[in-house]
């Protein structure tokens, strides 16, 4: 059996691929992606899990249907999602007292705690992703995504 890889043998991806934005995002995304959720395991976090937990520890409370939007999921996922974080002691769900058919969700010490850890855990994930670039550019590549995503 043959353990050559095909670039060993002089064969390159064809520029269709290369020179192609969405065929190198679509790469960069599943490295990203792989990466991310080794290091997210660590901490039995699945990366919708670190979404969560970043998105209640940037904004404070929110409401279930708030996080549902900003995440664009299902509110029965967000749902699904809370009983197994607050299960965990990491958020905590309350009636709002403005509102009493709505959940605040808010995170708990141990939610932030885990959440610092989580969060030094993504940041390495992307240096060593982004490791053959400069600061500038990491800065710049990060501002063309978030232009392009219509993000911020």
């Amino acid at each position: 059996m043959d353990d050559s890889h095909p670039s060993d043998m002089g064969l390159q991806l064809p520029v269709a691929l290369t020179g192609h934005v969405g065929y190198l995002a679509v790469v960069m995304g599943q490295r990203s992606q792989a990466r991310f959720e080794v290091a997210m395991e660590a901490f039995e976090l699945r990366p919708v899990h670190y979404d969560y937990l970043a998105s209640l520890g940037e904004h404070g409370a929110a409401s279930q249907r708030e996080l549902a939007d900003l995440l664009e999921v299902d509110a029965a996922r967000v749902v699904s999602l809370t009983d197994a974080l607050e299960q965990r002691g990491l958020v905590t769900r309350t009636v709002d007292p403005a509102d009493r058919r709505r959940n605040l969700l808010t995170l708990t010490a141990d939610g932030r705690r885990l959440l610092a850890k989580a969060t030094k855990a993504a940041t390495r994930v992307e240096h060593d992703l982004l490791a053959g670039l400069t600061a500038a550019e990491q800065d710049s590549l990060r501002g063309l995504l978030q232009r392009a995503l219509s993000i911020r």
